[in-house]
């Protein structure tokens, strides 16, 4: 009797789970960008006394609990507490010195953060449908 088949370890859905994590990784990268653009310019002082922070997505690879690489991208949100300042005393946001404080947000970098965070899930999408219909097809030549 042959020995029967074994699935690989993770299954056969394990390229398509990767490519759903980067997915899930550039679409917080969008809504961070599209954020940052947001407050561009914000003077509104928070609970911390300053004004919108500057936030990107860094991105590293997950481990599993022996400390392998499980196949995931795990992203975090951090801050960037830069900021451009300018002289105006009557401003309602001013400080005691009069100066205005606002994020340093490059809307070129977060217009360009954006596009390629798209081009990125687009891409993973494009790799996901592919690895389906490659399994649909397997599945196919099984029945013929």
């Amino acid at each position: 009797m042959p020995d029967p088949i074994v699935a690989p370890k993770g299954g056969i859905f394990r390229a398509v789970d990767i490519a759903a994590s980067a997915m899930s990784g550039e679409r917080l990268r969008m809504n961070v960008a599209a954020e940052n653009l947001a407050h561009a310019g914000d003077t509104r002082r928070l609970a911390d006394g300053m004004p919108y922070q500057r936030q990107r997505v860094v991105f590293s690879e997950a481990l599993d609990q022996a400390g392998k690489p499980a196949g995931r991208v795990q992203s975090e949100v951090i801050t960037s507490p830069k900021y451009e300042g300018r002289y105006d005393p009557d401003h309602p946001d001013a400080d005691a010195n009069g100066v205005v404080h606002t994020p340093e947000v490059s809307s070129i970098l977060e217009l360009t953060d954006l596009l390629t965070a798209s081009k990125a899930y687009e891409a993973n999408a494009n790799a996901a449908r592919g690895l389906l219909r490659m399994q649909e097809n397997a599945l196919r030549i099984g029945q013929e």
